[in-house]
């Protein structure tokens, strides 16, 4: 799924515009952003508290993600992602530019102690916003 969202608005005597690019993608799959792939590699921790049960500590999932450039890599990075956080990833938007944001938003399935998460079953939501100086 690949959402587009287009906002303008004027800062000062300057025109902004901001991009939004959400997707999400299964494990071994990329999202083409420019002419760059953020490749979801790998889930490497999944430590999330389970839906059904009360924990004392939320829990974290750990992933990682290359930046791919033609047939390239560019570089991996591994993103821990908090039980229902969004999180902040300015170490891939080195790969990009400054103008560049990206965010994790979750990573799905979330856990259950009645079911083992298959590494096929895994889905990361991801967003990129994109400001642009006209």
């Amino acid at each position: 799924m690949l959402i587009f969202c287009f906002f303008s608005f004027v800062a000062g005597a300057q025109e902004v515009e901001i991009t939004d690019y959400s997707a999400t993608i299964y494990l071994g799959e990329s999202f083409n952003f420019k002419d760059k792939k953020i490749v979801f590699k790998e889930v490497l921790e999944d430590s999330r508290c389970p839906d059904d049960v009360t924990c004392i500590w939320a829990g974290e999932a750990k992933i990682l993600v290359e930046i791919v450039e033609g047939n390239k890599s560019l570089g991996t990075k591994i993103i821990s992602l908090r039980s229902n956080a969004v999180t902040n990833a300015p170490g891939l938007a080195s790969f990009f530019n400054e103008d560049v944001k990206i965010k994790f938003l979750s990573l799905s399935p979330y856990p259950k102690t009645s079911r083992k998460i298959k590494a096929s079953d895994y889905q990361l939501k991801l967003k990129i916003t994109e400001n642009l100086e006209n």
